[in-house]
């Protein structure tokens, strides 16, 4: 009997190189051209082992079609992931715009609406907002309208009072607007003090105090230097005639003074007649 181990093939090498030609192409992902080689298979040992190679071509381009399934969805996944962390961005960005809304009501005149609660963080990008809009539009009044801010605690109004100071700094008046009765009685019951900001009931009657302020910083700037006190003493010297006119006026309405006892006219007739018989 003849031991299997000692069996041996003869294989053509047409189909040796057929094998390597199949592992060649299947290094480089070419699974469909490698498994187009496999031809016919013989039945025989070598057979055995192309079949077996057969199979794992199949299975390794199977898994390389899973593969890249799983990697164009990755890749899909990445793309979605990105757009809305995007979107987000946007929206964040829309969100801190809208939440700062610095408008120009009137020539020289922003106004700040605040809605809502009041933080470090927001409190830190209004201030630099509406700095920097202060120092490209050149304003010289700012309107901070609370009507939108249900809750005012010490850190809101600490930044408030920074806020107005640093806008002070570049040259604008700040007013403060729509303050409501919670809002006022928190500010007395924890004791903050505004440092002497000018505070209105409405939106329009800031805009009204604004421009009153503007008018007048006008009128005071066309005036010549000196002007001013010229005003004055013109002022004091009409009413220092107007006193005078007064005055010559009471005199000349004064009555007459009455005539002494002792004069000749007070003395009766026939004591004037005897004083004239003995002179």
């Amino acid at each position: 009997m003849t031991d299997a181990t000692d069996e041996s093939v003869v294989v053509e090498g047409k189909r040796i190189e057929r094998v390597l030609e199949a592992l060649s192409l299947a290094s480089v992902g070419a699974f469909d051209e490698a498994i187009g080689l496999s031809g016919a298979l013989t039945e025989d040992r070598f057979g055995a082992l192309e079949e077996s190679l057969l199979v794992l071509l199949r299975e390794l381009k199977q898994t390389r079609e899973e593969h890249d399934k799983a990697m164009s969805d990755l890749e899909a996944s990445r793309r979605d992931l990105e757009e809305k962390v995007a979107t987000v961005e946007r929206q964040s960005i829309a969100i801190r715009e809208l939440s700062v809304p610095i408008i120009d009501v009137w020539d020289d005149v922003l106004t700040l609406p605040l809605v809502g609660a009041i933080d470090s963080a927001r409190a830190s990008e209004m201030t630099e907002k509406l700095l920097q809009r202060i120092a490209d539009r050149g304003a010289e009044y700012v309107i901070i309208d609370l009507t939108g801010v249900d809750v005012v605690d010490t850190m809101t109004a600490a930044h408030l009072v920074r806020l107005t100071h640093a806008a002070k700094l570049l040259g604008a008046k700040c007013v403060l607007t729509g303050v409501r009765p919670d809002v006022a009685r928190t500010l007395v019951e924890i004791g903050v003090h505004l440092g002497g900001l000018m505070t209105l009931r409405t939106l329009k009657d800031g805009l009204r105090a604004c421009l009153n302020m503007r008018e007048a910083d006008r009128i005071s700037l066309r005036k010549k230097p000196g002007e001013g006190d010229k005003d004055k003493k013109a002022q004091a010297s009409k009413d220092e005639g107007q006193d005078r006119t007064v005055s010559r006026g009471e005199r000349r309405q004064r009555p007459p003074r009455p005539e002494a006892s002792g004069s000749p006219s007070s003395m009766p007739a026939s004591m004037q007649a005897s004083e004239d018989i003995g002179l």
